[in-house]
């Protein structure tokens, strides 16, 4: 689906939610932004798989599974029903592109979480949803909200919330930068 339609469409496949383990609380992060261009630009960077494959450090790795569909197709990419697992040492982030929503002046994507994906142990954190969501402010501004919900331990909640407030602001810089080349280069969407 190009980013240029102003159509509302989605999309969505139905998952089996995790169940909240015994010993476990439900912890929810949110990372805010804004980017001085129009959220097409963002979210046709956040929508290219590429972004997610080419730019992470080795041992990590994102991976995008072709995965039949019950009708015939293929789902690929960010396609509703793709499988994806982002992995490395001390995570295993992988489940199904769950829903996918483009209208007129915003996007949201979910990446539901499977039973098995954890980040330092199984035992520890547990997460469920990756959502990421882009809001217009108006013709050359936007916002974009990455929120990430888990079920972990109670005594490692502060420790899993400080680890997410020093990564994602890495990812806005390369948001920032990579909507900057993409405008300065013509590939904007």
């Amino acid at each position: 689906m190009s980013t240029h339609d102003q159509t509302s469409t989605s999309s969505e496949v139905t998952t089996l939610p995790q169940v909240k383990p015994p010993g476990f609380k439900a912890h929810v992060h949110e990372h805010v932004v804004e980017v001085n261009h129009p959220w097409t630009v963002s979210w046709g960077w956040l929508h290219d798989p590429d972004t997610f494959i080419k730019g992470q450090p080795w041992p990590y790795r994102v991976e995008f599974l072709d995965t039949p569909q019950p009708d015939g197709t293929i789902a690929r990419g960010f396609d509703v029903g793709t499988r994806n697992a982002h992995h490395g040492p001390f995570m295993n982030f992988c489940g199904v592109i769950s829903r996918v929503s483009v209208e007129e002046e915003r996007a949201e994507r979910d990446l539901d979480y499977d039973y098995g994906a954890y980040a330092l142990a199984f035992r520890l954190i547990r997460p469920t949803l990756l959502r990421i969501s882009v809001d217009a402010l108006g013709p050359d501004r936007c916002r974009v909200t990455v929120r990430v919900e888990s079920f972990v331990r109670g005594w490692i909640a502060g420790p899993w919330t400080l680890a997410q407030r020093c990564f994602w602001p890495f990812f806005s810089v390369a948001l920032r930068w990579s909507c900057r080349r993409r405008v300065s280069t013509g590939t904007s969407s």
